[in-house]
Order: C-alpha cells, then sequence, then structure tokens
C-alpha cells in the first residue's frame, strides 16, 4: 500500500463506522455525508489508487460523484416515503388554464423515479467515460 492510501484507509473505516452505527447523534447520516462518504470519497481513493496521486482530475471525478449522490439520495429518500409509508395522497393542482389535475402516489412519484433513473444511467455512462479515457 503506497502512503497516499493510508489516510484514505484510515477516513474510511472512520466513515463506515460513523455512517453505519450512526455515532455522533447520527451528524454523519444526512445527505451531505452520504454523498461524501459514498460518492465522492469512494471516488477519490479510487482515483488515488491508480494513478498514484491526487490530481484535478481526479477531484472533479469526486465533485461529479459527490453531486450525483446527492441529488440520488434527495429524490430517493421521499420516493421511498410514498412507497412504504404513504397510505394515501390527495389532491388536486390547479393550473394557469385552468385545468385541474389530481394528486396522486403514482404522479407524485413518477417524476423522481425517472429522475433516478437517470442518474442511475448519467453514473454508468461516467464510469465508462473514465474508464475509455484510461485506455
Amino acid at each position: 500500500m503506497t502512503a497516499a492510501l493510508v489516510p484514505l484507509v484510515v477516513v474510511g473505516a472512520f466513515i463506515v463506522l460513523a455512517y453505519n452505527l450512526e455515532l455522533f447523534d447520527g451528524r454523519f447520516h444526512g445527505d451531505f455525508f452520504f454523498a461524501a462518504a459514498w460518492g465522492a470519497f469512494p471516488a477519490l481513493t479510487g482515483f488515488v489508487a491508480e494513478a498514484k496521486s491526487l490530481t484535478a482530475a481526479g477531484v472533479l471525478i469526486a465533485l461529479a460523484c459527490f453531486a450525483i449522490s446527492f441529488a440520488q439520495r434527495r429524490l430517493s429518500t421521499p420516493v421511498r416515503t410514498l412507497r412504504r409509508k404513504t397510505v394515501s395522497l390527495t389532491g388536486a393542482q390547479e393550473l394557469s388554464d385552468g385545468r385541474v389535475e389530481p394528486v396522486t402516489i403514482e404522479s407524485t412519484m413518477a417524476p423522481l423515479e425517472t429522475a433516478l433513473s437517470a442518474l442511475s444511467f448519467a453514473m454508468v455512462l461516467l464510469a465508462a467515460a473514465l474508464v475509455t479515457a484510461r485506455l
């Protein structure tokens, strides 16, 4: 193991414990930390392990993974609540042209699930781009 990876291994061990055990009153279990711990950090660590150094490209990759993970977390939490805990959802959306659209569980979940699918595809494309760049 290279010397550059030792601090990352220590940080990784802390992340796993702090997140999964909800240490420090759960301060490390929110959306921001999720994106940092499970999006940016693994990407950064993988980059340093392969490149043997940290460069601007590695930081940008980590930031992209942070953003994708943050968006995923912000979208998946309300979808999960709708799917697992919501018994009913009623209401109507009145539009400026006079139309009234019903608000349902399905109509509320659909755009969130579509965005989550797009994010999944974006992550695969990002990974493919990175592999291609290394060829």
